[in-house]
């Protein structure tokens, strides 16, 4: 497994300049705009070195293991390529209009069907399967969430490093939760996706030589998408599912929500998210991907602690923990908010300047100078 993860970080390190060229050469940039927060034209689409480096990961699972004895790992690589694709054609599109919101939401769907279709199948073919209301759920919800799921993620997908740090804390939860749930495929895929987020993150941290793009966003969300839903068809807790992810889901949900009940347009370009907000009032991106990332990680080892067959009680104090860092991260854009105008409501008290005052000797004329001194 952990070879999976160096191929796919290998070939994601050594295709992205690759591309940066390529799409240099194609005029394939990204301006700045109304949601965008940096100034400079950055090539965008660099996610398809992720994308080559995920295949390759997938492909020396298969030669390591055997064809016969290899990790299921069709519903993730179906969903890569499909997602993959749609946000290919999308960066490259985009100069001429893109494709369609309500074509894309389509594309999107159809490919989140197919991609819960072949997961119900892989999992149903393994060992015993779930049960028949589960499955019946996942037949219904596996396509919203796939969907929903693969645009949270590229809504995310902001600030320098974010994403390929999201990207890694997820991939690394889901091979630890695979590993306690004796889950090959889990960790297989965890591992592919941790290695190539990690292969790129070099030339978008701290300054982005390159944008993951839509295909790099949508693919790496549909990977992620695509391992939850493995995991919870094969029984895995549904903390130990939503952990590694929930700060995504999270700030893409309350966004959406504040945005629709203010009677804003919610589907267009912003900077509403908290991540967006904490850089606005002045964080690095450093710093934002760096507070995002370790919450993440807590986040993750919270929901590994549930998957561990813990008690009950050990289970709810897991889950209060992890909704208390959720709301501390959706809190800190207000926090920084009051403690910047706290500082400059401080009035600034500039000590009196003292004027030092120097005898002088009058010079009297002559005639007073004689008269005071006359008896």
């Amino acid at each position: 497994m952990v070879g999976a993860g160096s191929a796919a970080c290998v070939v994601t390190l050594a295709a992205t300049p690759l591309v940066i060229a390529y799409m240099r050469r194609l005029s394939v940039l990204d301006i700045a705009g109304e949601r965008s927060l940096h100034t400079v034209p950055t090539p965008r689409g660099g996610g398809a070195a992720v994308v080559l480096g995920m295949f390759s990961g997938v492909l020396t699972t298969v030669l390591t293991s055997g064809r016969a004895s290899a990790p299921d790992l069709l519903p993730m690589t179906l969903a890569i390529t499909i997602f993959g694709l749609i946000g290919l054609a999308e960066d490259v599109a985009s100069d001429i209009g893109g494709i369609s919101p309500t074509r894309r939401l389509a594309l999107q769907g159809a490919g989140a069907a197919a991609v819960t279709a072949t997961t119900v199948l892989s999992v149903t073919l393994v060992g015993d399967g779930p049960g028949t209301a589960l499955l019946v759920a996942a037949v219904v919800v596996g396509p919203l969430w796939v969907t929903a799921f693969v645009n949270a993620f590229n809504f995310m997908d902001g600030v320098n490093g974010i994403s390929a740090a999201q990207a890694t804390v997820a991939g690394v939860g889901y091979a630890l939760v695979g590993t306690v749930h004796h889950n090959p495929p889990l960790v297989a895929g965890g591992v592919v996706v941790a290695g190539a987020a990690i292969g790129f993150a070099p030339f978008n941290l701290p300054r982005a030589l390159v944008f993951l793009g839509d295909v790099g966003s949508y693919a790496l969300g549909g990977a992620i998408a695509a391992l939850a839903l493995q995991a919870a068809l094969s029984g895995v807790g549904v903390e130990a599912v939503v952990a590694p992810v929930v700060l995504y889901l999270a700030d893409t949900a309350t966004t959406l929500a504040r945005r629709i009940r203010g009677g804003e347009r919610w589907y267009l370009p912003h900077r509403d998210h908290a991540y967006q907000r904490l850089a606005t009032a002045g964080w690095s991106h450093t710093a934002v991907t760096g507070y995002t990332s370790l919450l993440a990680v807590i986040c993750a080892a919270l929901g590994l602690a549930t998957a561990a067959r813990a008690a009950a009680p050990a289970r709810i104090c897991a889950d209060l923990a992890i909704c208390f860092v959720v709301a501390r991260y959706l809190g800190a854009p207000r926090r920084v908010a009051v403690r910047q105008a706290a500082v400059t409501a401080v009035p600034v008290v500039i000590p009196a300047q003292r004027v030092a005052v120097e005898p002088t000797t009058a010079v009297l004329p002559p005639v007073e100078a004689a008269v005071r001194e006359s008896p």
